[in-house]
């Protein structure tokens, strides 16, 4: 059983959507306190959007939710009560961690900026994850990840030759870069204050994170001022790097030559001794000039064979290829994701047993074991009886208040 290498860090966790929840879950799953202060007639928007199980709406039944959320606790409070500070910081006093990711100024409405709430707990870690960070022309603006995908630049260099920016398929942000920014970001800051005693504000950008993972275009125009056109799967280095249809109503293999030496390799797989012949598509530079006629030629290969089959083959022989998964593929066909036991399955009281990722590693050849998402509002009296030591006429009196939700 891997330790719960976290346990004793406590997180008073003002996030919601998809990428701070994401953040703290990281924390939650090695045994962190992750403390969900959240709200029911204002609900994070992913508990009321969906995907739900059976196609069934429920507060509490929303997959994207629950897999956001493993391990953490929920207390439902009404922020915006007069009486809801007191409580509120009553927890802070007890936590190492606030975190937030709402747009600049938003906490400080709230009266839980960061000077207001180091004034309760001196020594706090402040994570703040504002789509721009907190200052500058446009810090005021507000984004989600389809918009921070444009604004950091992902959308201008995915598309396909002649043909109009696309998005990444998914909210890339909200599931990559910002989360494991942010985590790692707050596992730095825990460390500072072990050796220092200070606490620290984390100002994350989304933007500037998402930027930082982008790679070759964003460093391509740092070297040489130039920025590349365009041109969808294919590769301005090598040929053929693209996917190619095979067999099936819609699958898909990846083939990607890294080399002249890879170049011949695939030839042989097709059983073109021709192809492999050409003086002219011995390098990639002579690939690249006539790429259509070389594509031409592995997806007239590819066509009539099984995609799993194809990549496979090739490599075997040494030539990077990879099916295009689905969701399903990944999910009931991939034996590799199941012989590592990637997918996890988890109950939950309202939508019975449900497949979650797992952490993306083995510890000690162990996995990480997720513990459920929480009910919202489950553990309102836990926390406020168990942590703070209210009574439950105190607790019942804020439930009447309208200070609990």
């Amino acid at each position: 059983m891997i330790p719960k290498f976290l346990e004793g860090i406590r997180f008073v966790d003002l996030t919601w959507a998809g990428a701070g929840p994401f953040s703290t879950k990281l924390f939650s799953d090695f045994g962190a306190d992750v403390i969900k202060v959240e709200s029911r007639s204002r609900p994070d928007p992913v508990r009321v959007g969906g995907p739900y199980r059976d196609r069934k709406a429920g507060i509490n039944r929303s997959g994207y939710f629950a897999s956001r959320n493993t391990g953490k606790r929920s207390l439902a409070m009404n922020l915006k009560h007069r009486d809801s500070r007191e409580t509120l910081f009553s927890l802070i006093r007890q936590a190492d961690v606030v975190s937030n990711n709402f747009g600049p100024g938003a906490m400080d409405r709230l009266g839980l900026g960061y000077e207001a709430v180091k004034a309760v707990k001196q020594d706090i870690i402040y994570l703040g994850m504002p789509m721009y960070g907190d200052d500058g022309p446009l810090a005021k603006l507000t984004g989600v990840g389809m918009t921070i995908s444009a604004v950091s630049g992902l959308m201008w260099q995915t598309g396909y030759e002649g043909e109009g920016p696309l998005g990444p398929g998914t909210h890339f942000p909200d599931h990559a870069a910002n989360p494991y920014h942010a985590a790692f970001a707050v596992i730095a800051a825990l460390r500072h204050r072990r050796a220092t005693g200070r606490g620290l504000k984390i100002d994350l950008s989304q933007v500037e994170s998402t930027i930082n993972c982008m790679g070759l275009p964003v460093l391509e125009y740092l070297v040489t001022g130039s920025e590349r056109d365009r041109f969808g799967n294919r590769s301005p280095f090598y040929a053929p790097h693209n996917m190619f249809r095979c067999a099936g109503a819609d699958d898909w293999c990846a083939i990607a030559v890294l080399s002249d030496e890879q170049w011949q390799s695939l030839c042989a797989a097709m059983e073109n001794p021709a192809l492999a012949a050409d003086h002219d598509l011995a390098t990639a530079s002579g690939r690249l000039a006539q790429i259509d006629r070389v594509e031409q030629a592995v997806a007239a290969w590819t066509a009539g064979r099984d995609a799993t089959g194809v990549m496979l083959l090739l490599q075997e022989r040494g030539v990077p290829a990879g099916v295009v998964a689905s969701s399903r593929y990944l999910m009931e066909a991939d034996r590799q994701l199941a012989y590592r036991g990637y997918w996890q399955s988890v109950g939950h009281p309202e939508i019975g047993e449900s497949r979650f990722t797992s952490p993306p590693f083995l510890l000690d050849g162990e996995r990480v074991t997720l513990r459920r998402p929480p009910l919202l509002g489950e553990h309102n009296e836990e926390i406020l009886t168990g942590l703070l030591g209210y009574t439950p006429e105190r607790v019942q009196a804020l439930r009447e208040e309208g200070v609990l939700e």
